[in-house]
């Protein structure tokens, strides 16, 4: 479990440290306030729910994953705006004076993804080497629905039968 915390922590943080810094240091945009912030924390943390967790790419798992990613795209958005309410500022190397926390976005973006990319990777229970230990123990029997019914027309047809013979 503890694995599985530090891994999809360690997913969240990668994933929301790029797009934090692709807007930051790539963009330049240094204060990303107001909708752009809401904007950022939605992708970083939707991004995260989608790769965080079982993998989108194997079979049957991009229902999970878009699932996980919409959900992921809700909550940043409610994390962000709980973070637009932190009161004190931060001193931030190469930028002058101090800023929020919710304005920059090298600093948030990788918070909320690590947060819901731990969450999202806690929620993945691993059945995979399980599922694959049952496909090893054989096929299982099978019982055909028309033999059935063709011996319950044959015992019918033996009681008509004895009954006409009685008559």
């Amino acid at each position: 479990m503890l694995k599985r915390l530090g891994l999809g922590l360690l997913k969240g943080l990668v994933i929301g440290g790029a797009i934090g810094a692709a807007l930051q240091y790539g963009l330049q945009w240094t204060n990303a306030a107001g909708l752009l912030g809401f904007l950022v924390s939605m992708g970083a943390a939707g991004t995260a729910g989608v790769f965080a967790g079982k993998a989108p790419w194997k079979e049957g798992a991009w229902i999970e994953a878009a699932l996980k990613g919409m959900v992921g795209v809700g909550l940043g958005a409610l994390a962000y705006w709980g973070l637009s309410y932190i009161p004190f500022g931060v001193p931030f190397p190469g930028l002058e004076g101090t800023h929020a926390i919710a304005a920059l976005p090298v600093v948030f973006a990788p918070a909320i993804a690590g947060v819901y990319g731990s969450l999202v990777e806690l929620d993945n229970t691993g059945d995979e080497g399980d599922a694959k230990g049952k496909e090893k123990k054989g096929p299982k029997a099978r019982v055909d629905a028309s033999d059935d019914d063709d011996e319950a027309e044959v015992s019918a047809g033996k009681r008509g039968a004895r009954a006409r013979k009685k008559a």
